[in-house]
């Protein structure tokens, strides 16, 4: 699967649906005589009631100012503490659309149809890896269509959905377009493709956004990142669709405005979009067997499985991510969320998820841990704080009021700390009072302690003792000799981190400090991640809900003895009937 999915990053380096270089695409409003392939020319919507837009008044009022402001500026009381920022309306400036680069999105305030109506349809379904949520079972389809008569009449300043001397419509014909068939040829020719518009500089190598992670910008002067192709959940017009491969067509036909992602619907055919759109699509995280991951409706983001499976290994542990067992052995999907319990918090989480792999023999249990991560960051000269430090300074991300001292507008601008990642088990597990288990954050008390295994960019790999979220870690010298990095390693905008530590025993081990890992039981675990780039450091950093690591037991020699044992006395049943029956017609008797 790693072979697979190294194959077609190879083929990678320009993007399809991606941020492209091309500056001020915005201002390009499609001459009406010169329509693109696979668009057609529409009409402007007739204006909504005066009815609607009033009542739309009170729904924006209701449920959309905190974040857009009274006046729709982007600039509510939850604005300063967001990032990307929510959309300033006054330009008239959206997003995700069916109509040509510039042009104004689809708008009818009769019409909430699938494929016909743009701004409803955002407004239904949200905009996945934004705070800009799904409404749809929040307000009803008549107040969804009344809030936008109310945004595109009022809060819209600077152009007008009715104005037919500016105003132009030429739609992608997206419902009589049929997506071309996935096949070998098509998604290489969609890698080709890529690499000739040159999309490399922003979604790297690999299609995970380390191309030009940090230096692109929105209209409005905010920091904006390349799209990471191997999380199509988090595409901003998904739709609540992450691998449906006409949100891809339409993205890269159209582009993004507001953005440098322009449309490349004049120097493509509808047939290479396809192959494009085809080719990343590709990209994105699969199961086992090519299929797509399960998405929770609730979420937005793959299902999550909550148990860690460990798979038995005779003699030593593999260090070759090609190796077999590490190919065989179940990959875990595991969401991360930005700590904002306790101070310092962390508003602004870059690392969403990480991806679990385990393997274990007699001795030892190995955890493979990769995230994707659009820079390493290694922190220049000595940190200023111990490894045990917990309750370490560092800039919060406290925004003052305002654009200039906003979250959004401080992106990229913090002190470079290591890139890091820790496990967290349960001390004495087996011992802890139903419903008890110690806090997910460093531990309950001196009762009940963690277990914290921490690898940090700079080589480092220690071992700690949690005894709660403000309490300094113990550090545990002994321990440490017994672990052992077998691989740290990023590329590509990903890192590949592989910790090897003691399934732990009385006779080595210390039972009171260290976990100790039993085949066939669930074993309380906590994943922390920090991205260095973002100033994340001590409690400032992305942290899991409680998995549980389950070392699954070794498959008996009996267990595959037994079947062809009676598999051959099955087959020397039926060859004695047979013949018996065979025996029988000719009257004889055995």
């Amino acid at each position: 699967m790693m072979e697979r999915t190294t194959q077609k990053a190879g083929f990678l380096t320009a993007a399809a649906f991606g941020v492209l270089l091309g500056a001020g695409f915005g201002s390009m409003v499609a001459l009406a005589q010169d329509v693109p392939e696979g668009f057609k020319k529409g009409d402007l919507a007739p204006p909504p009631s005066a009815e609607m837009i009033e009542a739309g008044k009170r729904v924006y009022f209701t449920k959309c100012v905190w974040c857009h402001g009274v006046d729709g500026a982007g600039d509510g009381p939850g604005a300063d503490r967001l990032w990307p920022r929510p959309r300033n309306f006054n330009q008239g400036t959206f997003k995700i659309r069916h109509t040509a680069s510039g042009e104004l999105p689809l708008f009818d305030a009769k019409k909430p149809t699938e494929g016909q109506n743009d701004l409803f349809e955002t407004v239904t379904h949200g905009l996945p890896g934004s705070a800009m949520p799904p409404w749809e079972g929040i307000l009803t389809e008549e107040q969804r269509l009344q809030v936008l008569a109310f945004v595109t009449t009022e809060l819209v300043k600077d152009r007008q959905f009715t104005d037919k001397e500016t105003e132009t419509q030429t739609v992608l014909n997206l419902g009589q377009l049929q997506p071309k068939e996935a096949t070998e040829e098509s998604i290489k020719r969609g890698s080709e493709l890529v690499v000739e518009k040159k999309c490399v500089e922003c979604h790297g190598m690999e299609g995970r956004g380390d191309g030009n992670a940090f230096n692109l910008k929105d209209d409005w002067g905010f920091s904006i990142q390349p799209a990471d192709w191997h999380k199509c959940w988090n595409f901003r017009g998904s739709r609540q669709d992450p691998y449906n491969v006409r949100n891809i067509f339409r993205t890269f036909s159209t582009g993004i405005n507001g953005t440098p992602m322009p449309s490349f619907a004049d120097n493509t055919s509808v047939d290479e979009r396809w192959d494009i759109a085809n080719f990343v699509n590709s990209l994105c995280e699969r199961d086992p067997l090519g299929k797509p991951l399960p998405i929770d409706p609730l979420t937005d983001k793959p299902k999550i499985n909550f148990v860690i499976p460990s798979d038995p290994v005779e003699g030593e542990i593999p260090t070759d991510l090609d190796n077999e067992a590490w190919q065989k052995a179940p990959k875990r999907y595991v969401a991360m969320g930005g700590q904002i319990t306790h101070k310092p918090r962390n508003f602004v989480n870059r690392i969403d998820d990480i991806w679990v792999r385990s393997l274990y023999n007699d001795q030892h249990i190995v955890y493979l841990l990769e995230w994707d991560d659009r820079t390493k960051s290694v922190a220049e000269g000595k940190l200023p704080w111990a490894p045990t430090e917990v309750n370490v300074d560092v800039k919060e991300q406290d925004p003052k009021t305002g654009e200039e001292g906003s979250i959004a507008a401080r992106q990229n601008n913090y002190t470079v700390y290591n890139d890091a990642i820790a496990i967290q088990t349960a001390v004495k597990w087996k011992e802890l009072p139903a419903p008890i288990k110690p806090r997910y954050l460093f531990g309950t008390n001196e009762q009940f302690p963690v277990d914290i295994v921490k690898w940090e960019a700079d080589g480092s790999l220690h071992a700690f003792l949690g005894t709660g979220w403000d309490k300094d870690f113990q550090q545990r010298y002994d321990y440490e000799e017994n672990m052992k990095l077998l691989k740290a390693e990023w590329k590509n905008g990903r890192w590949y981190v592989m910790i090897q530590r003691p399934v732990g025993n009385k006779e080595d081990q210390d039972y009171d400090e260290d976990t100790f890992f039993e085949v066939g039981q669930y074993i309380p675990t906590v994943f922390f991640a920090w991205d260095g780039h973002n100033g994340d450091a001590g409690r400032k950093m992305a942290v899991s809900a409680f998995y549980y690591t389950f070392m699954n037991p070794p498959i008996p020699q009996e267990a595959y003895i037994y079947p062809v044992v009676i598999a051959v006395g099955v087959v020397l049943l039926e060859g004695w009937v047979l013949t018996r029956r065979a025996n029988k017609k000719k009257g004889k008797t055995l």
